[in-house]
């Protein structure tokens, strides 16, 4: 039997297993540039610290017992500089280094040391700028590799930057950074999640490649696939109280609520980034700018984003779709555009949030401006989403006149549902798209000593002082 109390304390004392072990440890390790090392106190080290879980997970058992038996473990192995991976990657981005520094928090002169060769930068500038890089920080010095950066999503970044798509103009600097920011929290929020044990939906859904064939347009495999949707999720005909709560919670699909000031024409995104060990995991950005500031136009941004992130194959994600406030405005089951996978998404939002049947029933011929105003109310749904949804659902067969008389609008209780945390919340310096679920994850993680200190103010975006017990608490229960 391994006895891991050497590594992990006597708390480990009888464990067989080093998870285990390291799920009931109260030590620490210190993370350094290219080293691990166990934490002692006397030492005063300026590394990052790490929970024995968290050292555990990032560098494997062996390398922790390297660390105890000797003083501690090299990680850093041959290739690049940590500086030259930094850089590397800003570039590709096509980012200048004071609006990464910005990002991070950090000064643009620690930004430019820790791009250097010879760089002596913290292991807390060095995990700011990779995080906001779209990095994997946990792997940044142990790995320096290109395989380890999920290259795919800065090339589609960097081209994004120059070309632009659809409706979208060319991506801001800002939003490019933002993005792949968002990748970083995508990726952390799905692994939290997991040392939480906590599941989620998703996983019962496979990519569907069909999207349009002979006799059946996109639309129509949009609507297909929202029935199905709702069958999976056992929703029935009934309204969805919270797109947030079933997206987030129900589903474990990370929702990343940011301003895309840069972009505003711009709703939402769906990215797809690696985890740890190489798995695609995905995610949606919310635009928390412009027309999304109504939850009934951010519900359907919800759905739209979902109807990708659930059913388009990798080939058509590009790890990054980007759709506009316009694609949401137009006729489901129109061509305008000629685009099939817009067409399906665009069919499965409105769809999935109003099922056809359902709409049949509240908005029956003739139609009037209070069926549009009960179809908005009763589902949650933007007047133009709900004018041409009456339109489809009676088979285009009767116009829908008087909707410029309806002036619904979302009730109390349904701002409360959809609106997330990033409103309310203790620590003033942790920018929007770090907030809502993500922090509440990352609390919780620290409640159970899974995550350090140093590593959730890192993931807030915050000073250690601020993480004081109250705050920490008041995460811990925003989303119980």
């Amino acid at each position: 039997m391994t006895d891991f109390t050497c590594v992990f304390g006597p708390r480990a004392e009888g464990v067989v297993e080093a998870e285990k072990a390291a799920r009931v440890s109260d030590r620490y390790f210190v993370h350094g540039a290219g080293q691990l090392a166990p934490y002692k106190s006397d030492r005063r080290p300026t590394g990052h610290i790490l929970t024995a879980w968290e050292a555990l997970d990032a560098f494997g058992i062996d390398v922790l017992e390297e660390a105890t038996e000797y003083g501690a473990a090299v990680l850093k192995r041959s290739g690049r500089s940590v500086g030259q991976v930094l850089k590397r990657r800003r570039e590709s981005l096509s980012l200048s280094c004071a609006s990464v520094a910005r990002a991070a928090a950090v000064s643009e002169l620690d930004a430019e040391a820790a791009e250097s060769s010879t760089s002596g930068a913290t292991m807390g500038v060095l995990n700011r700028l990779a995080l906001v890089l779209g990095m994997d920080e946990r792997r940044l010095v142990r790995s320096p590799h290109t395989h380890d950066m999920d290259d795919g999503l800065a090339i589609r970044l960097r081209t994004l930057q120059s070309e632009g798509r659809g409706r979208v103009k060319r991506v801001s600097s800002g939003t490019a950074l933002l993005l792949a920011e968002a990748a970083s929290i995508i990726r952390i929020q799905h692994r939290l999640r997991d040392w939480l044990g906590i599941s989620g939906d998703a996983g019962k859904f496979e990519p569907n490649g069909l999207y349009e064939s002979w006799g059946r347009p996109a639309w129509k495999a949009g609507y297909g696939l929202a029935e199905e949707a709702r069958k999976v999720l056992r929703l029935g005909r009934r309204p969805i109280l919270s797109m947030l709560d079933l997206v987030e919670e129900r589903l474990g699909i990370p929702v990343i609520q940011a301003p895309l000031r840069g972009n505003p024409e711009i709703a939402g995104a769906t990215v797809a980034t690696t985890d740890g060990v190489g798995h695609q995991v995905r995610g949606i950005v919310l635009n928390i700018v412009g027309a999304n500031e109504n939850v009934w136009v951010r519900r359907a941004t919800l759905a739209h984003e979902l109807g990708h992130l659930l059913y388009d194959p990798d080939e058509r994600i590009e790890n990054l779709r980007i759709d506009s406030y316009a694609e949401g405005e137009t006729d489901p089951e129109g061509r305008s555009d000629g685009d099939p996978v817009e067409q399906r998404a665009n069919a499965f939002a409105v769809a999935f949030l109003a099922p056809n049947e359902a709409v049949r029933e509240i908005a029956p011929f003739p139609f009037s401006a209070d069926a549009i105003a009960r179809t908005m109310r009763e589902f949650g749904i933007g007047r133009v989403a709900a004018q041409y949804h009456i339109y489809n659902c009676h088979y285009r067969t009767h116009e829908v006149s008087g909707a410029e008389a309806v002036a619904a609008t979302p009730s109390d209780e349904q701002e409360a549902r959809e609106n997330s945390t990033i409103y309310y919340f203790p620590l003033h310096d942790t920018p929007d798209q770090r907030r809502g679920r993500f922090a509440h994850l990352v609390a919780k993680c620290h409640e159970k000593g899974l995550l350090s200190k140093h590593t959730a103010a890192l993931y807030l975006r915050c000073e250690i002082q601020d993480l004081d017990a109250k705050k920490l608490e008041t995460l811990t229960e925003l989303y119980e």
